[in-house]
C-alpha cells in the first residue's frame, strides 16, 4: 500500500516536472509567433528585395549613403574620410554623419550583399535583436514567458521606439543595445554573488559601447539604467569593468568623432535648438502619427503638433493605465522600487532643460533664468548664447538644465525626447508586473489588446534610385576637372533622394548641409540658408556672394525660378533637367544656372569661424582669430589679395598676423595709426597649396568692443581687424613665371 502510494507521488512529480517545460515552450513559442506576425505586419519588404528596395523613412537613405561610403572606402583603398556632397567646400567628415557608426557596424554585410541590403538587414537584424533583449529583461518581472514577450514586442515596435524604428537606423540600433545593457544589468543584481558575475559586467559594458558605436547619444541615454543595480553593493562593485569595457568598445570611436568634429569647427547646439526637442506630458498618451489606428491617431492630433519627434511615439491608453498598476505593485514590494525612480528620472530627462510656455515669466523666475543663463554662459558659453536669449522670458528652467550646464558634451545629444526609450523599457516592465496580479488567461488577454492597441503602421517600401537626376549627370561632366561645387535651395523636395544622386554621380560636390550639426562656415549662411527658397536665393545679392565665396558654380533650383534668373545679370539660364519617369517618385526637375564670377568682389573665399555679418564692401574680425578657406583638387599657384584697418582704441597699437595652413606668411603692426589701411599682395606657389582644403588664418593681437569707447556706439561685439579685401585669385601664367 505504501509502496503504491509512493510510486503515484513520483509519477505525479515527474509528470509536474515535464509539464512545466513543456508549458514555458508553448508560451515562448506563441511568443515568437505573435512578434513574428507584427514584424510581418510592419517590414512588408521580402529579402529577396532587400538589395534594391527600402522599407523607407525618416533617414533611411542616409544610412544607405552612409553603408555605402564605409564599403566604397574598403573596396578602392581609399579612406578620405572628408566628403565633398555635402558642405562644400570644407565638406563633411565622415564621423559626425548621423549613420556613420550604423555604417561601420554593417560593414561585413554591405561588403557581401551592398549598402542597401546592409540597410535592410540593419532594421530587420536590430528589431530581432531587440525583442529577444527586452523579452531577457521583461522575464526578471514576469514568470510567463508569454507575458514577456507581448512586452518585448511592445518595446521593439512602440512606445519610445517608435519613430525610430521607422527610420532612424542608428537609434534603432543604438536603442537595441540599451535594452541587451539594461537585461545585463538585471542579471548582474539576480547573480551578483557568482563567481561568474564578472561575465554580465564585461557583456554590459560590450552592449553599451556597440550602442555608443551606433549613436554616442547613449553614452548619455544608457546611464541611469545602472540604477537597476538597486541596492546590491555586490553587485556596483562591476561598475568600473562595464565602464571600463564599455570605454574599450566605443572609446576609439569617440575619439575620431571628437576629432571629425574638430575638424569641422562644429560648435554645439544653442539652448535654443535643445528646447525644441523636448516632451511634454501629454506625449506619453495617445497614439502618434505612425499608429496603425489613423482615427485615434487624429485624436490625439488635435493636441499635439505632428511633427516633432516625440509626437511620433506610440504609447496608447493602456500603457498608462497598466504601468501604474505595476508601479503600486512594485512600491509594496519594495525590491524593486528602483523602477519608479527610473520612471522619474527618465521622464524629467526627456522634458529637456526648460519648460516653454506663452506667458511671461513672474520675477522670481525670471531672476533664476538670469542666474543660470549666466552661470551657463561661463561654462558653456555657445549653449548659452545670444540666440537662447528668448528662452530667459518665456521658459522654466527643468533639473534637466543641470547636465546640460555641468556634464561634458551632454548639449551634444540634443534630442531630450529620447530618454522616453529607457523609459518606455521600464514602463513595459511595470506593466508585465501589472498583468502578473491578473489571474488565469486574462492577463494574456489584456496583453493581446494592449499590444494591439500599439502596432505600428505598415512601413512604406521604395524602389532607390539606381541611377542619378539627369541634372547633376549633367552638373558632374560640366564642372569635372574644375574645384567648383552645386547648390540647391533648401526648399526643393525630397532632400535625401538628392543626396543619394549626387552620390551616384560621381560624388558630386555641392555646397548644400543636411546635418544634425552644422559645421562653423554654415553659419555664415544661417541668415538666408535656413528658410531659403528658390525665388529669394536668384535675387539676392548677398546669397549669391555667399554661394561664390562657398566656390559654387552651378546652381540647381525649380522650375519657378527660370524667368527670375533670366532678369538675373549674376546667373546664366542653362536649362531645366525633369527626371526620367520612373525617376518622378523621388526626384523632382532641377533647372541648372550657371553662377557668374563677380570681379568685384571683395572677399572671395569660404568664411569658416571668426567672421562677423559681411557687409558689401568689408567685414570685421570678432575676437582676436578668423579662418577662410578654399578647396583645391590640384594644388596651382594663386594670389592673395589683402586689406586690412586695426580696431585698437585702449594701446593705440595692434598687430595681424597672416597664416596659410599653419605657415606665417606676413605679419603688419599698427602703432598710432590704427585706422591705416595695410594693403598686400602675395603669391602663394603651389608648394605651400595642399589637394583638399586650404586653411586661411589671420590672428590679432587684441579685441574690444567699440561701447567701452563711444557712449554713442551700441555695438558690444569684441572687433579687432576690419577686412576690405581678402581675395585668392589664380596666377595667370605670365606672373606665374616671374
Amino acid at each position: 500500500m505504501f509502496a503504491n502510494a509512493l510510486l503515484d507521488r513520483l509519477k505525479q512529480l515527474r509528470l509536474g516536472l515535464s509539464e512545466q517545460p513543456r508549458a514555458n515552450a508553448l508560451e515562448s513559442l506563441f511568443g515568437w509567433l505573435l512578434f513574428l506576425a507584427v514584424l510581418a505586419w510592419f517590414y512588408r519588404l521580402p529579402p529577396w528585395m532587400w538589395s534594391t528596395h527600402l522599407h523607407y523613412g525618416g533617414d533611411v537613405i542616409e544610412a544607405v549613403w552612409q553603408a555605402n561610403f564605409w564599403r566604397d572606402a574598403v573596396l578602392s583603398g581609399d579612406f578620405n574620410l572628408i566628403s565633398r556632397e555635402m558642405a562644400y567646400p570644407v565638406g563633411t567628415h565622415q564621423l559626425v554623419e548621423a549613420h556613420s557608426g550604423p555604417g561601420l557596424l554593417l560593414l561585413p554585410i554591405s561588403l557581401a550583399f551592398g549598402g542597401t541590403a546592409a540597410v535592410n538587414v540593419g532594421f530587420v537584424g536590430g528589431i530581432i535583436l531587440c525583442f529577444i533583449g527586452a523579452r531577457r529583461f521583461l522575464r526578471f518581472f514576469t514568470p510567463s514567458e508569454l507575458i514577456a514577450s507581448l512586452g518585448a514586442s511592445a518595446v521593439t515596435f512602440a512606445l519610445g521606439r517608435t519613430v525610430h524604428v521607422t527610420g532612424h537606423l542608428h537609434v534603432s540600433l543604438g536603442s537595441t543595445g540599451l535594452v541587451w545593457f539594461a537585461a545585463a544589468l538585471m542579471a548582474l543584481r539576480q547573480r551578483a554573488d557568482e563567481p561568474s558575475a564578472w561575465k554580465r559586467a564585461v557583456a554590459g559594458g560590450f552592449w553599451w559601447g556597440a550602442s555608443i558605436i551606433a549613436q554616442p547619444y547613449f553614452l548619455f541615454l544608457c546611464l541611469p539604467l545602472t540604477l537597476l543595480l538597486g541596492r546590491q553593493q555586490k553587485a556596483w562593485r562591476y561598475v568600473p569593468a562595464i565602464v571600463l569595457t564599455a570605454a574599450v568598445i566605443s572609446g576609439p570611436y569617440l575619439l575620431s568623432v571628437s576629432q571629425a568634429i574638430g575638424y569641422m569647427e562644429a560648435l554645439p547646439p544653442p539652448l535654443q535648438e535643445l528646447a525644441h526637442y523636448t516632451s511634454k506630458p501629454w506625449d506619453f498618451v495617445g497614439w502618434g502619427r505612425l499608429s496603425f489606428w489613423k482615427d485615434l491617431a487624429q485624436i490625439k492630433t488635435s493636441w499635439k503638433l505632428p511633427t516633432q519627434e516625440a509626437n511620433l511615439q506610440n504609447w496608447g491608453i493602456g500603457t498608462l493605465i497598466l504601468s501604474s498598476i505595476g508601479a503600486l505593485v512594485v512600491w509594496r514590494k519594495r525590491k524593486m522600487r528602483v523602477l519608479i525612480a527610473l520612471v522619474a528620472i527618465t521622464l524629467v530627462l526627456s522634458f529637456g532643460p526648460v519648460w516653454r510656455h506663452e506667458r511671461q515669466n513672474p520675477p522670481s523666475i525670471q531672476r533664476l533664468n538670469e542666474l543660470l543663463w549666466h552661470l551657463g554662459a561661463r561654462i558653456k558659453p555657445s549653449t548659452f548664447g545670444a540666440s537662447s536669449g528668448p528662452l530667459k522670458s518665456d521658459s522654466v528652467p527643468l533639473p534637466g538644465i543641470l547636465p546640460v550646464m555641468f556634464v561634458p558634451r551632454y548639449e551634444s545629444a540634443r534630442v531630450a525626447a529620447r530618454h522616453s526609450i529607457a523609459l518606455g523599457l521600464v514602463a513595459a516592465a511595470l506593466v508585465v508586473t501589472a498583468l502578473g496580479q491578473v489571474r488565469g488567461g486574462f492577463a494574456i488577454v489584456l496583453g493581446c489588446l494592449w499590444l494591439v492597441e500599439l502596432l505600428p503602421a505598415p512601413s512604406p517600401t521604395i524602389l532607390l534610385p539606381q541611377q542619378p537626376h539627369p541634372a547633376h549627370i549633367w552638373a558632374a561632366q560640366q564642372l569635372t576637372g574644375s574645384d567648383k561645387a552645386t547648390f540647391a535651395p533648401r526648399a526643393l523636395e525630397r532632400p535625401l533622394f538628392l543626396l543619394h544622386s549626387r552620390y551616384l554621380a560621381n560624388r558630386l560636390p555641392s555646397a548644400n548641409a543636411l546635418l544634425s550639426f552644422l559645421p562653423a562656415h554654415i553659419l555664415y549662411m544661417l541668415p538666408w540658408y535656413a528658410n531659403l527658397d528658390s525665388e529669394g536665393l536668384l535675387d539676392d545679392p548677398a546669397s549669391l556672394a555667399m554661394l561664390r565665396r562657398a566656390q559654387v558654380g552651378v546652381i540647381l533650383a525649380s522650375q519657378k525660378s527660370v524667368e527670375l534668373a533670366k532678369q538675373n545679370s549674376a546667373l546664366r539660364f542653362v536649362e531645366c533637367f525633369a527626371p526620367k519617369p520612373h525617376q518622378k517618385a523621388y526626384y523632382p526637375t532641377l533647372c541648372a544656372f550657371e553662377l557668374l564670377p563677380d570681379p568685384e568682389a571683395f572677399f572671395t573665399i569660404q568664411p569658416i569661424k571668426g567672421f562677423s555679418t559681411f557687409e558689401p564692401r568689408w567685414v570685421w574680425i570678432e575676437g582676436t582669430h578668423a579662418q577662410a578657406g578654399w578647396w583645391m583638387n590640384k594644388p596651382d599657384p594663386r594670389r592673395l589679395e589683402i586689406a586690412l584697418r586695426a580696431f585698437c582704441p585702449a594701446t593705440g597699437e595692434q598687430t595681424a598676423t597672416i597664416k596659410l595652413n599653419g605657415r606665417t606668411l606676413a605679419t603688419h603692426r599698427w602703432v598710432g595709426n590704427c585706422w591705416e589701411l595695410w594693403p598686400a599682395q602675395l603669391t602663394l606657389p603651389a608648394e605651400q597649396l595642399r589637394p583638399g582644403l586650404n586653411r586661411l588664418e589671420i590672428a590679432a593681437a587684441s579685441a574690444a568692443p567699440p561701447y567701452l569707447y563711444d557712449a554713442n556706439n551700441p555695438d558690444r561685439r569684441p572687433l579687432s581687424v576690419l577686412v576690405e579685401r581678402l581675395r585668392v585669385l589664380p596666377v595667370e601664367p605670365a606672373e606665374a613665371g616671374r
